[in-house]
């Protein structure tokens, strides 16, 4: 490789170094470069530099180019080290990190890596594991949907979910009456409920189609504002139809 100004002051750099730049400028052959500095102008093992990448297939080049480059520089006694070098992808890095201290981890040292295929199949049987000991009630109460949702979020990141399942019940029970009590209030200063109540108490034409529903939402509006009869209110609103009677019945067009 012959760097570049720009290039060679990226790989002698003595400190941190961010390079920017499109596909097929060169990137990896720097990379490469660095790591033979380090080891042939600095002292450095090969085994005392981590050189992390993203695919396997760049992981394999990387280590391949690094090799030939220090087998050219330093023989290749020295740069035999380069085959327990740390080269690798970021998941290697982190699996390699979790091994040799999984105690601090707090996981099996016989863990495996899964691909996306076993990954997937591993999953599946984790999600049905869950639904066939789910009490049918509640499935039928939160609706299989909702329950097929929230099992993946789940699933998605353990920590979190066994940090959100180790509170009891009544817990739960306090943050949801919490929750449903901050939100009524901000419903209620808000000026969207406001503008709506001013559009809403007025009555339209007695026979058209819209007015009972105009009625109907009105009142549990209402209801919310006064802090009563919340479910039946809400209810009330969402099942509402909003494309019935006409237009021409309505005062301006309300």
């Amino acid at each position: 490789m012959n760097p570049t100004p720009k290039q060679q002051e990226a790989i002698g750099a003595g400190s941190s170094v961010a390079v920017t730049a499109g596909a097929g400028t060169g990137k990896t052959a720097m990379l490469a470069a660095r790591f033979v500095h380090h080891v042939v102008n600095e002292g450095l093992s090969p085994i005392q530099i981590a050189a992390v990448t993203f695919t396997d297939k760049a992981a394999a080049e990387l280590r391949a180019r690094i090799r030939k480059e220090l087998t050219d520089a330093i023989g290749e006694a020295r740069a035999a080290e380069t085959d327990a070098a740390q080269i690798s992808t970021i998941h290697s890095l982190a699996a390699r990190i979790c091994r040799d201290f999984y105690n601090s981890c707090g996981i099996a040292p016989d863990f495996q890596m899964l691909d996306e295929t076993d990954s997937a199949i591993l999953g599946a049987a984790w999600y049905d594991e869950i639904m066939k000991t789910s009490d049918p009630e509640i499935i039928a109460e939160l609706g299989y949907t909702w329950m097929h949702d929230t099992i993946n979020e789940l699933r998605a990141d353990p920590p979190a979910a066994l940090s959100a399942l180790w509170f009891p019940q009544e817990k739960y029970e306090q943050m949801i009456f919490q929750a449903r009590n901050e939100a009524l209030t901000e419903l209620r200063r808000s000026d969207c409920l406001k503008e709506a109540e001013q559009v809403l108490k007025t009555a339209g034409h007695p026979a058209d189609k819209l007015e009972p529903h105009r009625a109907a939402v009105f009142n549990a509006m209402c209801d919310i504002t006064n802090g009563k009869n919340i479910s039946q209110a809400v209810a009330q609103i969402l099942s509402a139809k909003i494309h019935d009677g006409s237009a021409a019945k309505w005062p301006n067009g309300s």
